[in-house]
């Protein structure tokens, strides 16, 4: 990459001097310390062994060209191999060269390793070449992903296992530039043909201007790629004023959603208004202020926001063109004509990044200054989690597989993310190893932001790139052994299965992430680029199972068994055994009731046989027990007890008193014990 110059060296120092301070923790730093699909250790010992990328005092450059841009991911693609994937989209699809002999590439971030078939998400280079914060900014935030997750460069903002969970758990898709032409030349809107690109798809298009539906590579590129795919969130990167824009854009203009958050009413609204404004609301509070506030002015739908309609945009298309599913968009859609698009219902937004299409360098700012380059890291983040709900133990939670003794209280801490509200949340645990489905107890039911349309996530109160989530704490005693298994649950997002304007629309949503958390009956199932690509609606998400040993304490031990009589002064061996439900080695402690109590010895094998001597110099009635304890420390109560009587020695050394004892040993007894 190309060396900073001087005049932008002496300008990069003046503007640190001015005091722009980077932000301080970041989306609760404690999320996702367990990752329950490790990585592949010899190629993370590796990264993490040399440091590779930016570190923080590099600043975030622009590119010369599309392909300057292009080598940079490549570069990347060689130092991630398995995390990060660069291809040319339109070869894949046979879509030709677009205009002006360019490649269309697309990159892919995921752990190849635990395979593909995750909630995805794309993100668009701007179809607009000269609107250029998107386009640049997506790159540093693959570049600042890889080295966050991969490399021992300090994460202070996130914490990097839950960088990693994102990596193993989505499928993470950029295209570089959707206008690599006008991003070379100019930079320019257009692409070479003059063609506007964000008007040419398929819903209420073709607008202007451009060669008609679908006609420019670029587009068969991305309607192919995306009818091949279940993307769940996208976007398409834009710049010229600051604000964030979702559907419709010039259709439905009598339908009006007022939103529960702010109040304020917008035109041209979608069946799935609800959660565009309420999810807009949030990711615009959490990307910042740099580029200006985001606010419910600058947030809405596109023709009452941005002030004029576009028909032929991609975001109306990507969220509403399948026709079969969605029969009320039919008069919009050529599907006579281009066929249907099964890749549609994403909940896509179209940010406007800033107010200058194509800011100078200065502007982007590195991993500590939060410029632009920030401001689009949070903005794929949040959308990246937001593809599907999850629950997620944190630090401080017991970790599986553990053993702790009995009458110990054990922690759990969780969140739930990638949702706008928590409806219930709780943990339930029993001695079956599938708790999700048998479970025997239940902790308490965190209702209470049920149906609310926010509340109760890791991402509460987000605000410039910080978040004041909320965590759940339980803590459970165990006060019985066993094998235990415990998972926390939750239900999300339930206010949401509400359509806006029923009579209208229909009583089902659009949005393939909103069915999949409100339908349980909701299934999807695509044949795509990567095979056979399912969606099922379930009512609930589950954390991973979390396995603990309760050490049970031995059973007591077996009732002594040994002579019943005997003589003073005389040593007598004694017998016992007894069983550990798991397994673990004993010790045994024998009272002699004489005031001698042994000391603990062993350790012997469950249910081995063990012996120990004692002799009594008193005659007398003594009761003999025992009792046990494992190796981590529990003990039994004592066994039954067994009872010998001591006599004196016999008085006579007669033959008498030989044969007495001998067949007659009670009454041998009596006259010794009277002797």
């Amino acid at each position: 990459m190309r060396k900073t110059q001087s005049v932008f060296a002496i300008g990069t120092m003046l503007l640190l001097l001015i005091g722009t301070l980077p932000s301080l923790t970041a989306y609760s730093i404690n999320i996702g310390i367990q990752n329950n699909n490790p990585l592949n250790s010899g190629i993370l010992d590796q990264l993490l062994s040399d440091t590779v990328g930016k570190s923080e005092t590099d600043w975030y450059y622009k590119p010369s060209s599309y392909a300057e841009l292009v080598g940079w991911y490549q570069n990347l693609e060689s130092l991630y191999p398995g995390y990060l994937e660069v291809f040319k989209a339109n070869e894949l699809y046979g879509t030709g060269t677009a205009t002006g002999g360019y490649d269309l590439y697309y990159v892919r971030i995921t752990n190849e390793s635990l395979g593909l078939h995750k909630p995805e998400a794309l993100f668009l280079g701007g179809p607009h070449g000269d609107e250029t914060v998107g386009t640049v900014g997506l790159y540093w935030f693959t570049d600042w992903m890889m080295r966050m997750a991969y490399t021992n460069e300090p994460s202070p903002e996130y914490a990097k296992d839950w960088l990693r969970w994102l990596i193993d758990n989505r499928e993470i898709y950029i295209e570089v530039s959707h206008n690599p032409y006008g991003f070379d030349h100019g930079p320019r809107r257009y692409d070479a043909n003059s063609w506007d690109l964000n008007r040419e798809a398929d819903y209420d298009g073709p607008g202007s201007p451009t060669g008609g539906i679908w006609e420019s590579v670029n587009g068969k590129t991305l309607r192919a790629f995306i009818d091949n795919h279940v993307v769940r969130t996208g976007c398409d990167f834009h710049g010229g004023v600051r604000m964030l824009l979702y559907s419709w854009s010039s259709n439905h203009d009598n339908i009006y959603g007022t939103s529960p958050i702010t109040g304020k009413a917008y035109s041209h609204a979608p069946p799935d208004f609800y959660y565009f404004d309420v999810s807009s609301l949030r990711l615009g509070d959490y990307m910042g202020d740099y580029g200006g506030d985001l606010n419910k002015d600058n947030i809405g739908t596109i023709p009452d926001t941005v002030g004029y309609e576009a028909p032929g945009g991609i975001c109306p298309w990507a969220y509403g063109a399948d026709v079969v599913k969605n029969p009320l968009e039919d008069p919009y859609v050529e599907d006579e004509t281009f066929g249907n698009y099964p890749g549609s219902g994403i909940l896509w937004i179209s940010p406007e990044m800033s107010t200058v299409k194509n800011p100078d360098e200065s502007t982007f700012g590195n991993d500590t200054i939060d410029r632009y380059g920030a401001e689009v890291r949070r903005f794929v983040l949040h959308q990246m989690d937001l593809a599907q709900p999850s629950v997620r133990w944190l630090s401080g939670t017991i970790e599986n597989n553990s053993m702790v003794l009995t009458n110990t209280e054990i922690d759990f801490q969780w969140q739930v993310n990638g949702s706008l509200v928590v409806d219930h949340t709780y943990i339930q645990w029993g001695t079956d190893p599938n708790p999700m489905e048998n479970w025997e107890y239940r902790s308490v039911d965190y209702d209470e932001h049920a149906g609310d349309y926010l509340g109760g996530t890791g991402w509460d109160n987000a605000e410039n790139g910080q978040t004041n989530g909320i965590t759940y704490d339980e803590k459970i005693m165990m006060e019985q052994g066993g094998e235990y298994y415990f998972v926390a649950k939750a239900q999300v997002d339930q206010v949401y299965k509400e359509v806006l304007q029923p009579d209208v629309y229909g009583d089902n949503q659009y949005l393939r992430l909103v069915k999949e958390r409100v339908n349980e009956s909701y299934y999807e199932m695509l044949n795509g680029t990567d095979g056979v690509e399912e969606i099922i609606g379930q009512a609930w998400w589950y954390s991973p199972v979390i396995h603990v040993t309760v050490n049970s304490p031995p059973r007591n031990p077996e009732k002594p068994s040994g002579p019943n009589s005997g003589k003073i002064g005389v040593t007598y061996l004694f017998s016992t055994s007894a069983i550990d439900p798991n397994d673990d080695q004993l010790y045994y402690m024998w009272d002699w009731e004489d005031g001698n109590v042994s000391e603990w010895v062993g350790p012997s094998d469950s249910g081995a046989i063990v012996s120990a001597s004692h002799q009594w110099n008193e005659k007398g009635k003594y009761s003999i027990r025992v009792k046990t304890k494992d190796i981590y420390g529990e003990e039994s109560d004592w066994s039954d007890s067994f009872t010998i009587r001591m006599s004196r020695n016999k008085p006579f050394s007669m033959p008498f008193f030989d044969l007495l004892e001998q067949y007659f040993p009670r009454l041998f007894s009596f006259f010794s014990y009277w002797s």
